[in-house]
């Protein structure tokens, strides 16, 4: 029993943290500052992304709202029509749609510039990849399970089929 809602707890705990992380950054991290660790490679700092992911068209925060309430709404469509609905499939459409909330609820915090991103990882001058949030993580991670659980459900089709 405790197996069946263990994706939506950890769901919960992902937009928890999403949400703490994102508060502590605005209040404790001036925009222009922010923290170093492993000589560089891992920084916090503050960026506020008002466009879509890795900041494309910025300056689009309402169209991206609505684009993410559009798409939140297909996704949720698609697990409670799903017949075949693994511990797996569900983990990862948990991950996307607590994701998804995080940063559905940032776009929709008034005066608020963009979506908080504070996460930087990378090399300076070599290549530093574009920054983010636990949100944007638990969408990748919840993205990378989706295709796992579509890649044994065609490689299953295929066993059968051929049988």
């Amino acid at each position: 029993m405790f197996r069946k809602f263990l994706p939506w707890i950890a769901a919960l705990a992902v937009l928890v943290a999403d949400i703490i992380t994102k508060i502590l950054v605005v209040e404790k991290i001036s925009y222009a500052g922010g923290y170093d660790y492993l000589g560089g490679f891992l920084r916090i700092t503050l960026v506020y992304n008002d466009g879509g992911v890795f900041g494309i068209l910025r300056g689009h925060k309402s169209v991206f709202l609505i684009i993410s309430l559009v798409v939140l709404a297909i996704m949720v469509g698609y697990y409670l029509y799903e017949k075949n609905r693994t511990f797996l499939f569900t983990t990862a459409m948990a991950l996307i749609f607590s994701g998804a909330i995080g940063n559905i609820i940032d776009r929709m915090i008034p005066d608020r510039p963009g979506v908080v991103d504070f996460i930087s990882v990378g090399i300076d001058n070599v290549y530093r990849w574009p920054s983010f949030n636990i949100a944007d993580s638990a969408i990748v991670v919840g993205a990378f399970l989706l295709i796992i659980v579509f890649y044994y459900a065609e490689k299953e089709r295929k066993a059968n089929r051929n049988d």
